[in-house]
């Protein structure tokens, strides 16, 4: 997966294009370690790392062919990198991903000058949005490695438990199926902490009746997964039977939005339409989803002040959810694949209200 040379967006044409951000490299030249620079000009592609990754640099360095890797004697990737750019080169940076003190260092080492840099910050995230039938795979896997543990894990669940052992639970589980790891930090918040977006587990115990939010996901592979799913500790009364009603059906009318050419802002609109009618509109304050791939927040965003339209082969998340402070909350979360025609919904777990 080569990136560009030439036209990068917002940057011009380039010489040469110095990707520093992790997930960008790794998509890039298939490298996994947590220190490289990679700089692409039009002839030729150089990982720079140093020695703790020499032997798995020479086996992972694949994906752009004939790679070269090169361990800088002190470690300095960014001076190793300036040395092989002549003066009047035209160099892209990630912007958005480059400290100060990296620019300063390039600048430092290089011959040319800062007014030819060029921050070509987000083309390479462009061409991650749209996934390769490899890296639908790779989600998929991941996704349905995730919901493998979902409800073995409810089945665990009691009133009294606190939030943090329910996600030391679910996060075992994902270790003992083959997880590499975590996603991002796993959401337990139950009863009046389920109103929290982003509830990290607490010492709070699951209630005797309320709802518990469960936000998690999975690596599997280099790639992410990303669900939530809302059970309810006892017999759910009626209005907690309606704000699941509520958040359920509008999901199903965002899922429903989701096909190439739509504007990911009229898919925002699908589901905040139901919520709002519903008389809850304020208590939906975030998006309604995003795209996942290496990164567990990726290009495109599922947004109401979104301006991109859908292509087939990104994956998304659609994610509405109801909010009420004092009382708690109710999120739905699947991971959507964009096909040629629609959508196709990826995360196999049951949407059905749950009661433990």
């Amino acid at each position: 997966m080569a990136a560009p040379m030439g036209e990068q967006r917002g940057s011009g044409r380039l010489d040469a294009l110095l990707v520093s951000h992790l997930p960008n490299v790794r998509y890039l030249c298939g490298f996994t370690g947590s220190n490289g620079l990679l700089l692409l000009t039009a002839s030729n592609a150089t990982l720079f790392t140093d020695g703790r990754y020499r032997e798995q640099a020479a086996q992972e360095v694949t994906a752009i062919g004939a790679a070269r890797v090169v361990i800088p004697a002190r470690g300095d990737l960014w001076k190793a990198a300036a040395a092989r750019l002549r003066p009047s080169a035209r160099v892209g940076i990630e912007g958005n991903h480059v400290t100060l003190a990296q620019r300063q260092r390039f600048l430092q080492h290089w011959a040319g000058s800062a007014a030819r840099l060029r921050n070509a910050s987000g083309g390479i995230e462009a061409q991650r949005a749209v996934k390769d039938p490899t890296e639908v795979a790779a989600i998929r896997r991941a996704v349905e490695l995730a919901s493998s543990v979902f409800l073995p894990t409810v089945a665990q669940l009691r009133p009294g438990m606190p939030e943090t052992e329910a996600a030391g639970r679910l996060e075992f589980a994902l270790r003992q199926a083959g997880g590499e790891g975590l996603s991002f930090d796993t959401i337990v918040a139950a009863g009046p902490r389920s109103a929290l977006v982003h509830g990290s587990p607490s010492h709070a115990p699951l209630p005797q009746r309320g709802f518990v939010v469960m936000d998690y996901g999975v690596i599997l592979g280099g790639y992410v997964s990303d669900m939530t799913r809302t059970v309810h500790a006892g017999r759910p009364d009626a209005r907690a039977r309606a704000v699941y009603a509520t958040v359920l059906e509008a999901q199903a009318a965002a899922v429903a939005a989701v096909r190439p050419g739509a504007a990911c802002a009229a898919v925002d609109r699908a589901a905040r339409k139901i919520i709002t009618k519903a008389g809850w509109g304020r208590q939906f304050p975030h998006s309604t989803g995003h795209g996942v791939g290496l990164e567990i927040h990726e290009a495109p965003r599922i947004a109401a002040t979104a301006s991109d339209t859908l292509v087939a082969g990104q994956v998304i998340t659609i994610e509405p959810g109801v909010y009420i402070p004092g009382w708690g909350g109710v999120r739905i979360e699947d991971v959507v694949l964009v096909t040629a025609h629609g959508a196709e919904v990826l995360t196999p777990s049951t949407k059905e209200m749950l009661s433990f």
